[in-house]
């Protein structure tokens, strides 16, 4: 059985940098109204925000709060690369769901932080278990390079929890092969992920428990 507070005292370690990049693909021709309205690519229909129209721009709030436009494509590494205080200005519809271009790049920059071990634990079976500390300290990161509603944070965190689920699929895609058994799949660490991390995660997937959430989602599909 899991230890719920054996990462309280975890301190975190955050990289300047990061690959992720963010792009949006170019959709078939439609109505003008169509256009406006459609998903962005790299998200759902029911979390993620509006895809953005094309003379949208990129805002950038200072450390005095003055609000410029920032010229010139941006992708997610580059908002790692920002300059202290520095942030993204992400507007909002009536529903809290961010819009318009600066959706889009919050959106893609959700899923580098998915990806980060130290954010994002994988050694829990599922977000709900993971200690509210984690997610005061995803809020923190998240609204030090965003400048974010309140009515945004359930957003945010339906869509961590979700690209924090889909990481963790694709790892065991990845490295989780048919007949394989739990001691060769733990030996076979990711680089990017803590090895006593993804022992627990490679122990949940053999676990009792896995295999009967396992069924219940192939009975229910």
């Amino acid at each position: 059985m899991r230890r719920r507070g054996r990462y309280a005292g975890v301190q975190f370690q955050f990289s300047q940098t990061e690959a992720g990049t963010s792009s949006s693909a170019q959709q078939p021709e439609a109505s003008s109204a169509a256009q406006h309205s459609e998903p962005c690519p790299s998200s759902s229909a029911q979390h993620d925000p509006p895809v953005h129209q094309p003379d949208d721009e990129i805002h950038v709030q200072d450390g005095s709060g003055r609000v410029r436009p920032r010229r010139g494509p941006t992708v997610v590494r580059d908002v790692w690369q920002m300059r202290e205080g520095e942030r993204i200005v992400v507007e909002c519809n009536q529903l809290g769901q961010p819009i318009k271009k600066a959706a889009c790049l919050l959106t893609s920059f959700l899923g580098t932080v998915a990806r980060r071990p130290q954010l994002c634990p994988l050694g829990y079976a599922k977000w709900n278990d993971m200690l509210p500390t984690y997610k005061v300290e995803l809020l923190r990161v998240i609204e030090s390079k965003f400048v974010l509603p309140p009515s945004t944070h359930d957003f945010v965190m339906k869509s961590l929890n979700r690209k924090w689920k889909e990481y963790k699929a694709q790892l065991k895609k990845d490295y989780m092969r048919q007949g394989m058994t739990e001691e060769e799949v733990a030996r076979n660490c990711p680089p990017d992920v803590p090895p006593h991390q993804w022992m627990e995660l490679v122990h949940y997937w053999f676990s009792e428990r896995a295999q009967v959430y396992y069924l219940f989602i192939i009975f229910f599909s």
